[in-house]
């Protein structure tokens, strides 16, 4: 390949002048794109603007001395690695960083390591911390909702529309120990919140309440729900919880002691009917579990 010297004579590459070692390198800097220049010299190939123009490499200026640390800024050419507009620059001018905003760079990183690093609060109550499908109790009578219990947290991810649970029967037949060991069993991965129906609905009657958090958790677990004393004010709190997490798709698991026919007069007939409706229903049967471990059985 020929290149060309100032008198327009070609050159062949392993040939001996001044210049040629500073066209191979562009060259190889530009991948090939630039073969030869004509009437070319070793300080014009060279110069910052014939660099800046073609991109071959970044060029330095004084820039600007930090107020705080007193540290220089060097002011450096960036090119953009697409093509403009005639009309546009090829390029923009960043300042490099100064000691002060390095430092401050350094405390937010750390300072997003800690609160990463740091563990949530368990959403738990500490008496139901414990309650694990290992720890329950796996009769004939409950077999069924045992099992879909825990498909439901081993398919978690793959749950859509918001459907999530619903765990019916009798005082003491292992509704809330499920229902904690889905929240025990997604934890760790997820956002999942607990609440009491009745102490939650008398909490947003007397004090503000995060409503955000309980809208937007991952799962949430309303536990005993029909067991408040129904009133046009709790039917309208409840439905705002389960409209405004099927709007969010969200996953709840409701436990109550009352059968599907006593739901409207309880809950009333809109929260009702979602709450029927978008969830997969699982009757435990037994006998009352407390009472027996009262007994000493």
């Amino acid at each position: 390949m020929s290149i060309f010297t100032p008198i327009g004579l070609p050159l062949m590459k392993n040939e001996k002048w001044g210049g040629i070692r500073v066209v191979s390198k562009l060259r190889r800097k530009s991948g090939g794109k630039i073969t030869h220049t004509k009437k070319w010299s070793k300080t014009e190939a060279s110069s910052r603007g014939w660099m800046i123009e073609h991109g071959l490499r970044r060029s330095f200026f004084q820039g600007e001395v930090c107020p705080i640390c007193g540290e220089m800024r060097v002011k450096t050419y960036y090119r953009h690695p697409f093509s403009v507009p005639a009309h546009l620059p090829k390029g923009h001018w960043l300042l490099s960083d100064c000691l002060c905003i390095k430092t401050e760079r350094s405390y937010e990183r750390a300072k997003k390591q800690r609160l990463l690093s740091t563990a949530l609060p368990d959403p738990m109550p500490p008496g139901l911390r414990g309650h694990s499908f290992r720890t329950f109790k796996v009769t004939e009578l409950n077999r069924e909702a045992y099992t879909s219990c825990q498909t439901f947290v081993r398919n978690f991810s793959s749950i859509g529309e918001g459907r999530g649970i619903l765990l019916l029967g009798r005082s003491g037949t292992g509704k809330t120990h499920l229902a904690s060991a889905i929240a025990n069993g997604l934890k760790d991965k997820l956002r999942v919140s607990f609440a009491c129906a009745p102490i939650l609905l008398e909490k947003m009657r007397t004090s503000n309440v995060d409503l955000d958090e309980l809208l937007s958790a991952d799962l949430l677990i309303l536990d005993d729900i029909g067991s408040e004393r129904p009133s046009g004010w709790t039917m309208e709190r409840l439905l705002l919880i389960v409209d405004g997490r099927l709007t969010n798709l969200k996953p709840t698991v409701f436990t109550s002691n009352y059968e599907l026919e006593d739901f409207e007069i309880r809950l009333g007939m809109r929260a009702a009917s979602r709450i029927i409706g978008n969830n997969l229903h699982l009757y435990l049967e037994g006998p009352d579990y407390r009472l027996s471990r009262g007994r000493g059985l």
